[in-house]
């Protein structure tokens, strides 16, 4: 009892030293208030100071907002705009609710900052002595980092139009690297303030240049992102008005691949004139590849069905995770109905830890958010969220006047729910329980949206093709056949289509059908790396060593990921004794795939090989 009683006792100064800090941190704030309550409030003493913090970073020459707010001219001329937009917290554009996770980047007026502006304007707007005036933050010009080692630009300037409904629209931008650059930051400049938001996508196929070749106008339009544009691995790699540059931890980056194009899916805004768009990416590489790489897992739901004047419709979904991670951020996506959402984690002992509240959603302002340190969630958590929708007048944001009943859909008009978690799991074999889990999650949920695509489009042969993709990953290989016959009846130009009944007639043992599948869908597209793996899969067992190679080397050429590809091509050229060559390629592939016994067998041998006798 006497030790746990000396336990508990303080120094004789500790409860006077709190006071005293007490008094202090009042004596603080009390001197600031009197400020705004009792003295004049200036614009170069109070409110400039503000202003540039908070408001600046968009609002100035080069950036985002609509208008300048840096002098005190351009500060007056709005007051009344700044004082009814921060009173109703309409600005700075923050959806996340205090209290609930802490983010990165968190643009927050205090109640004090809020009243501080409403008394400058209620006092007339005095400019105050500008003697006493910080001096204004020195802003970067164009890039925020310096100069990037690589900036790509769009190769043609699409011009939005005057009026109109938004438009989404993806535009290709070729990368010019010759081998491998990791990124260990990059800065999307939109050129223009008719860009909502916008999704970085990699192409290694070239889906992007033939949907792209097909229109008049620069890009290709859809909310839909096809399928093999992928995300850069685990990274959200979105962007919106506000955002800066995305800097990522070492060893949390990203690689670039070569001869790859990158796709920018943008949702674009009339601004009453037609708009000239030429976006632009900067990157900042880094020597050291990435270590680490985090996982996406999304909770979507596609059972959305919200009848007209309804008012609190919720819809939910969860996850499960089988390993030790960290949260790392949250994605959450709705349209103009969704008004609140919730995230959060069930940890095993079922306590629940809020992750994420927005009570008031809002589709002009959404956003990743990134957490300012990460959350460890053990294995076991079950990740959760909420979305709550209102489809009555009450919402002003309602596209509909009357309401009517709006279900799932990727227009804006109709709605969509999810919540995306970036998650970073401990240990190796962690990431492989999770990538297992999350793999059976996202054939679930693309059975789900692509019946739903299907519903709304009979004709959709994508979709047809996408749920084959899912249900060969099941082992259901006789119902993915039958889906991607389905989708060539629609279709017949459906290289995918062609390639899948490839995979399906290799694997049934009939190599004669499975090369003319292969050959089809490269006849449709030239690169179509996965196509020509399998053919030189094929050609190798004729064999055809010469024609194996020719594929091999395609495929490696388009995707620099493709560990089989080069780990074969390596073999073939130790087998023609190029050995230098081999070497290189079977590093590669020993770097890709770290396991392959005969990969690592192969590349000891050529080294071998190449030693002086």
């Amino acid at each position: 009892m006497n030790s746990s009683r000396t336990d508990v006792v303080q120094p004789p100064w500790h409860s006077d030293q709190r006071v005293r800090v007490g008094v202090i941190t009042l004596l603080a704030w009390f001197g600031t208030a009197f400020v705004t309550c009792g003295a004049s409030v200036t614009f170069h003493e109070h409110v400039a100071p503000i202003l540039w913090r908070q408001c600046a970073p968009c609002h100035r020459a080069g950036e985002s907002g609509p208008f300048p707010l840096i002098t005190f001219a351009e500060a007056k001329k709005k007051a009344r705009e700044i004082v009814e937009v921060t009173e109703t917290k309409r600005m700075p554009p923050w959806l996340p609710a205090a209290g609930v996770g802490e983010f990165q980047g968190a643009r927050v007026l205090t109640d004090l900052e809020i009243k501080t502006l409403g008394d400058w304007v209620a006092q007339g707007t005095p400019a105050g002595d500008e003697s006493k005036a910080q001096p204004a933050p020195a802003w970067p010009g164009g890039w925020q980092l310096g100069t990037p080692d690589l900036i790509v630009e769009m190769p043609q300037t699409y011009v939005v139009p005057a009026a109109g409904q938004d438009l989404y629209r993806h535009f290709v931008i070729p990368v010019p690297t010759d081998g491998v650059r990791h990124v260990a930051a990059w800065e999307f400049r939109p050129g223009s303030r008719a860009v909502h938001h916008a999704f970085l996508r990699l192409d290694r196929q070239g889906i992007g240049r033939r949907l792209a070749a097909q229109e008049k106008d620069a890009g290709f339009p859809g909310m839909d992102t096809p399928a093999g544009l992928l995300s850069p691995n685990g990274h959200f790699a979105s962007w919106q008005p506000g955002a800066g540059p995305h800097c990522h931890p070492e060893g949390l980056g990203w690689s670039l691949p070569p001869a790859v194009d990158l796709v920018i899916q943008m949702h674009l805004q009339p601004q009453g004139k037609p708009e000239p768009l030429r976006a632009s990416v900067g990157f900042y590489f880094t020597r050291q590849a990435p270590t680490n790489q985090p996982v996406k897992v999304g909770l979507v739901n596609y059972r959305i069905d919200i009848p007209a004047h309804a008012t609190n419709v919720v819809v939910a979904d969860d996850f499960e995770l089988p390993a030790d991670a960290d949260l790392l951020g949250l994605l959450p996506h709705t349209h103009y109905l969704g008004r609140r959402i919730r995230a959060w984690a069930q940890l095993p002992d079922r306590t629940e830890k809020p992750l994420l509240s927005i009570p008031a959603w809002d589709f002009n302002w959404q956003g990743d958010y990134i957490c300012r340190q990460p959350v460890f969630l053990p294995a076991g958590t079950r990740l959760r969220m909420q979305i709550g929708f209102d489809n009555s007048t009450n919402n002003h944001f309602n596209p509909s006047r009357p309401p009517r009943r709006v279900r799932f859909g990727q227009s804006t008009r109709d709605e969509m729910a999810e919540v995306w978690f970036q998650v970073l799991p401990r240990t190796a074999a962690g990431k492989a329980r999770l990538d297992q889990a999350n793999l059976e999650r996202t054939a679930r949920d693309t059975l789900a949206y692509n019946e739903e695509r299907i519903r709304q489009d009979p004709q959709d042969g994508m979709a047809r093709v996408n749920i084959g993709r899912a249900l060969l990953s099941q082992g259901r290989n006789q119902d993915a056949r039958l889906r991607f016959e389905e989708a060539l009846a629609i279709n017949p130009a459906l290289d995918e289509a062609h390639y899948y009944l490839g995979v399906l007639s290799r694997m049934k043992g009939d190599p004669r059908s499975a090369e003319a599948r292969f050959r089809q869908a490269l006849a449709l597209n030239p690169n179509h790396a996965r196509a020509h793996g399998n053919l030189g899969l094929l050609l190798v067992d004729v064999p055809d060593l010469k024609g194996a190679a020719e594929q091999f080397q395609a495929a490696v050429q388009l995707d620099s990921s493709d560990a089989l590809a080069h780990g074969m091509l390596g073999a073939l050229r130790l087998n023609e004794n190029r050995v230098d060559e081999a070497i290189t390629l079977l590093s590669r592939a020993a770097e890709l795939d770290p396991n392959n016994e005969a990969v690592r067998n192969n590349l000891n041998l050529a080294r071998r090989r190449r030693l002086p006798r």
